[in-house]
């Protein structure tokens, strides 16, 4: 099988890359070791952004009395299972596309 270009990677820039090329007609292969979508999406910046916004709006709510707002006990929810990726990773987003 021949291609036209050969994007090694899925991350920020293989997929984008891949598509575009795609559009413009090129035969494209798109090779990724691991998660489709890489680290970041999978397992760095979106599930960290996550996390850091679940910590300030906790934060917010321990500090709410501040503002004269009574809350309750507040505790985030800190599983592995949460934090370590994006609920369905990017191959679920594909898979959402049809």
């Amino acid at each position: 099988m021949k291609f036209d270009a050969i994007a090694i990677g899925s991350g920020q820039a293989g997929n984008p890359l891949s598509f575009a090329l795609a559009d413009l007609g090129w035969k494209v292969a798109l090779i990724e070791r691991a998660d489709l979508g890489g680290s970041c999406i999978n397992t760095g910046c979106t599930p960290t952004k996550t996390m850091v916004a679940s910590a300030q709006v906790a934060h917010y709510a321990r500090d709410a009395a501040r503002w004269g707002v009574r809350a309750g006990d507040v505790s985030v929810e800190t599983s592995a299972r949460r934090h370590a990726r994006a609920p369905d990773g990017f191959s679920g987003f594909l898979l959402a596309l049809g």
